[in-house]
């Protein structure tokens, strides 16, 4: 049954996000057949425009896709829909978690057509070899690999959308709690819950520093000087098992707000 419903969630925002991709990389095609004719003014004037142009769709995608997978959230437990969800045999817990599978199956996909259109748009063989002779210093600094290192930034980036959804998705919970002003409240929440999760984790990270020297240099006035490969490398490790933490924290957390009954609209 869980495949059924991530089935329908996937299908409702696929439709809007689909053709936010597709014009994101219509766009960098675009720019990147501008940027070809680089012995023309004209050209290349237009050639910015459409630059500018795919890197404000890819923020559309990340904006779209928190927006259409809210929106189904909210309109699937607390809309007209919420009526058929809640009479169906299966348990909240699923219900959830095909919200939140949808939700992470769809923001994955939007980074790698984001990353997809920054390759169509911007690839040349110039930049390829800044980007790999970045990637490699940074690799050899770190005593790691070129593939490693995209990976642990991809999934840097991948956590930070995704918590940022979970602390929506828990604000929509406590806010349709209320009686009244649900979805400001619901904003409300959100805002809070992320601001929260921010705040914690700087200070789980700064009582860690307080048993190790190397992340306490992370706060010191001096940190500029301070900071070593090691001390980053150690500083992302540390943050991404924080961030994959809170997430599973707030995951249980909030299906247990949803087992709690929900009041719908």
């Amino acid at each position: 049954m869980l495949g059924k419903c991530l089935k329908y969630d996937l299908k409702y925002v696929y439709k809007v996000l689909i053709i936010f991709y597709l014009i994101d990389i219509g766009f960098a095609i675009i720019t990147r057949i501008l940027f070809a004719f680089d012995n023309s003014f004209m050209f290349h004037i237009l050639a910015l425009i459409a630059s500018g142009t795919t890197i404000s769709f890819m923020f559309s995608i990340i904006i779209n896709n928190l927006m259409r997978v809210w929106a189904r959230f909210v309109k699937n437990i607390y809309g007209d829909e919420s009526y058929l969800t809640h009479t169906l045999p299966i348990s909240k817990s699923t219900i959830y978690t095909s919200k939140f599978l949808a939700s992470i199956i769809t923001m994955f996909t939007s980074i790698l057509v984001i990353l997809l259109c920054v390759f169509i748009a911007y690839y040349s063989q110039t930049n390829l070899e800044v980007l790999k002779n970045t990637l490699q210093f940074l690799a050899t600094s770190m005593n790691s690999t070129t593939i490693k290192v995209v990976l642990v930034a991809f999934l840097c980036l991948f956590l930070e959308f995704t918590m940022f959804l979970q602390a929506g998705f828990t604000g929509i919970l406590l806010g349709h709690r209320s009686n009244n002003s649900k979805m400001a409240k619901s904003v409300l929440y959100g805002f809070l819950n992320y601001l929260f999760v921010v705040a914690l984790s700087v200070l789980i990270i700064y009582i860690i520093g307080l048993f190790n020297p190397n992340i306490m240099a992370l706060f010191n006035s001096n940190a500029s000087k301070a900071l070593t490969i090691d001390i980053v490398k150690t500083a992302l490790t540390l943050g991404i098992c924080l961030y994959i933490t809170l997430i599973a924290i707030y995951y249980y957390i909030d299906i247990k707000i949803f087992q709690k009954g929900v009041n719908v609209d």
